[in-house]
């Protein structure tokens, strides 16, 4: 257990610093990053498994980029890819976070034939909650 403490603290602080980093460097683009959070329950595993495979490239291909993929107790075979509960009992199967540099990316990628396609796959092995929330800057 204090393992996996030092490890979600570890990846705290390098999170915290990636994104000041990455804020810094945002500030001078015209548009905030775009973030996709998801909240996945998985009802099949092995169509759930064949979703993760093909989606990544067409993520990728529309200029998202993964953040975070964490899998709870009852999903993923790396115990250091566990979601860890914190406070309000929220224990979700699977945690995804994405990031788009703008919203029109996003946008692009909703809207593709290939995502729709695949949106299939993931209903069909899955239960999804998301939102997007756009980068935050400070003056």
């Amino acid at each position: 257990m204090k393992s996996k403490i030092t490890l979600l603290a570890a990846v705290l602080i390098f999170c915290l610093l990636s994104v000041q980093c990455q804020t810094e460097q945002s500030k001078d683009s015209s548009s905030p990053k775009v973030f996709v959070v998801l909240d996945i329950t998985v009802h099949d595993t092995v169509m759930y498994e064949q979703y993760t495979t093909e989606i990544e490239p067409i993520v990728e291909k529309y200029g998202g980029k993964y953040l975070v993929r964490s899998g709870g107790s009852g999903f993923g075979k790396d115990p250091d890819n566990e979601v860890i509960p914190g406070e309000g009992n929220w224990n979700p199967n699977r945690l995804i976070i994405l990031e788009w540099n703008s919203m029109e990316e996003l946008q692009e990628f909703i809207n593709s034939a290939e995502n729709q396609e695949m949106a299939q796959l993931r209903n069909n092995s899955a239960s999804t909650k998301s939102v997007i929330v756009k980068e935050y800057f400070t003056d």
